[in-house]
C-alpha cells in the first residue's frame, strides 16, 4: 500500500468520495484474490479426501468380500455336516 504521505496528496487533489473509491476497489481486488486461492486450496484438500475415502471403500469392500466368502465356506460346511449327521 503507498505511504501516507502519498495517501494524503491524492485525497487533497481527488477527494474523498474518490479516494474511498479507489480503497474499496484494492480492497476487492485484495479480497477476490484470497478468496480464490483459498478456494483453490480447498478444492485440493477435496480432492486428497476424495481419494482417500476411495481407498477406504475399496479395503472395505475387499475385506467384506473376504467375510462374505468365508461365511458362504462356512454355511457349505455346516450343511455338509448336518447331512453327515442326519444320515447316521
Amino acid at each position: 500500500m503507498p505511504d501516507t504521505e502519498l495517501m494524503l496528496t491524492l485525497i487533497e487533489r481527488i477527494g474523498v468520495p474518490v479516494a474511498t473509491l479507489i480503497a474499496a476497489g484494492y480492497l476487492i481486488m485484495w479480497l477476490l484474490k484470497n478468496a480464490t486461492k483459498e478456494r483453490e486450496q480447498w478444492q485440493q484438500r477435496d480432492e486428497q479426501n476424495d481419494e482417500r475415502i476411495m481407498k477406504l471403500v475399496e479395503s472395505s469392500s475387499d475385506a467384506l468380500l473376504h467375510v462374505k466368502i468365508a461365511l458362504e465356506q462356512n454355511t457349505q460346511a455346516m450343511k455338509e455336516y448336518i447331512r453327515f449327521r442326519g444320515g447316521q
